[in-house]
């Protein structure tokens, strides 16, 4: 039986955007490998250490896979968990198309396709976003006092500034989120529900937070695991994650945030005395190239996994012989 037009449209179209993506990611990591041979490792990796940093990374990735599901039930909507962590790792893959607004698209018609409602699916994608923008400020504000405290004495009505605008901003969240959502869901061209449940807001806030937290503590361990030690506590390398992360995700035009991260990345090492000049170029290329196969290869697996499923068989069944 032939497919129906709009599915085989829908699959050519996926194709289509499956090879871009490859492309794109495929220009990304050629760029810094290219780059990431002109810094020599300073020592031999501890490679166990850097391995353990991919899997808290990857921890972080599943406590998001979680609270999207846990998001998505403040609507009503079940997913499994393999099934969430799938369109939420495959939809993670528009990150690398110029724009960002793709991962959104890519997470609503992902999750529609599964039996989520328009709304549902929309609502949740749109505050999974803007949530992770809003506590990955929080985060970072949070960590900029410590960065303050240790680049030089003279910053306490700074730092004391920071702890504060973070605080409003974590308590005003809940209120602000829901009449953000509407705004970000008519530029995305997505349904979202104008009365956004506040436990959904909640739930995202938490879980995107402690995500955040986890994605500081793997930074950290692949710098002590690439250079042999790290100079500062945990929150420095918190705040020098997230503040390098949110200005290559703010960076429209740049996919996966590629040259604004890594720059954004080596200005704050050397600021907060965290490492010398080189020492900060190779982590900030090292990083890319490590989290950018972190991010792609589930999500890749997850594809390949999901279209040999789909794939119709090749024979009928009522030929065998029985």
């Amino acid at each position: 039986m032939a497919a129906p037009r709009g599915s085989r449209a829908f699959r050519v179209a996926g194709w289509v955007l499956a090879a871009v993506v490859i492309i794109l990611v495929g220009r990304v990591l050629l760029h810094d490998l290219r780059e990431l041979r002109t810094h020599p490792l300073p020592t031999s990796p501890d490679w166990a250490t850097i391995a353990l940093s991919g899997v808290v990374f990857l921890g972080a990735h599943a406590v998001l896979v979680q609270t999207w599901r846990s998001v998505l039930g403040c609507w009503g909507a079940r997913l499994p968990f393999w099934t969430a962590a799938r369109i939420w790792s495959v939809s993670n893959l528009g990150r690398y198309v110029p724009g960002k607004i793709w991962q959104i698209g890519a997470m609503g018609a992902m999750a529609r396709d599964v039996g989520v409602s328009p709304l549902a699916a929309s609502g949740s994608a749109i505050l999974g976003t803007l949530v992770n923008v809003v506590a990955g400020f929080v985060v970072a504000l949070l960590g900029g006092r410590a960065l303050l405290d240790r680049s030089s004495a003279g910053h306490g009505d700074l730092a004391i500034a920071f702890v504060v605008i973070a605080a409003v901003a974590l308590l005003a969240a809940p209120a602000l989120l829901p009449r953000l959502a509407p705004w970000l869901g008519r530029v995305a061209r997505r349904p979202v529900d104008p009365t956004l449940p506040t436990r959904a807001v909640v739930y995202a806030l938490l879980g995107n937070i402690v995500a955040w937290l986890l994605y500081g503590a793997a930074f950290r361990l692949f710098m002590v695991g690439l250079l042999g030690g790290a100079a500062g506590g945990y929150a420095e390398y918190l705040a020098a994650y997230t503040i390098s992360y949110l200005a290559g995700y703010l960076a429209l035009f740049a996919p996966a945030g590629l040259g604004v991260r890594e720059g954004a990345m080596v200005t704050v090492l050397i600021y907060a005395g965290l490492a010398t000049r080189p020492q900060a170029a190779l982590v900030a290329l090292a990083s890319r190239v490590w989290l950018t196969l972190l991010e792609v290869v589930p999500g890749f697996l997850f594809w390949a996994h999901a279209a040999v499923r789909r794939r119709p068989p090749t024979t009928d069944p009522s030929d065998v012989p029985t």
